[in-house]
């Protein structure tokens, strides 16, 4: 009995893994990248939008202002790959923060919640960095829950 039992939890577990996929999300307007990996990827109904600085989209070059201006120009890079998913910065249930300087904390901290709603702020970590890509302040990664598509 007890084998039986293990023998249809692993077809169960076979199949339930087999049933899962994924689809890459390509940003209309984002930084070029020579890097492997995709801006977001959609898999069973979450959103994964990999590791973003505030780079403007137009120059791929990071934007001047320190962690302020990066982190609006992170956030907003974002925020565009969420649109392009069928998403929003409203439907985002996880967010990893890396700084290369934890010191800058409080000003990111500040423009951050300026995105999201008090009150329903998505889970978070943030976490201190020795140093991130182009030498930036600041990256994000997030999580969404993708919306129901309405019939």
């Amino acid at each position: 009995m007890k084998y039986l039992f293990l023998c249809l939890l692993a077809v169960s577990v076979s199949f339930s893994v087999s049933g899962q996929h994924k689809q890459i999300v390509k940003a209309r307007v984002a930084p070029a990248t020579p890097y492997p990996f995709s801006p977001g990827v959609i898999s069973n109904g979450f959103l994964f939008v990999s590791g973003q600085v505030g780079t403007d989209p137009q120059t791929g070059k990071l934007v001047e202002g320190g962690v302020e201006a990066e982190t609006v120009q992170t956030i907003k890079n974002i925020k565009t790959i969420l649109e392009d998913a069928g998403a929003s910065l409203d439907d985002v249930v996880n967010v990893t923060v890396y700084l290369s300087n934890m010191d800058d904390f409080p000003k990111m901290n500040a423009i951050y919640k300026q995105y999201f709603k008090e009150g329903s702020y998505p889970a978070r970590a943030t976490i201190g960095a020795a140093k991130l890509v182009f030498g930036s302040s600041v990256e994000m990664t997030m999580t969404a829950a993708m919306p129901q598509k309405k019939k």
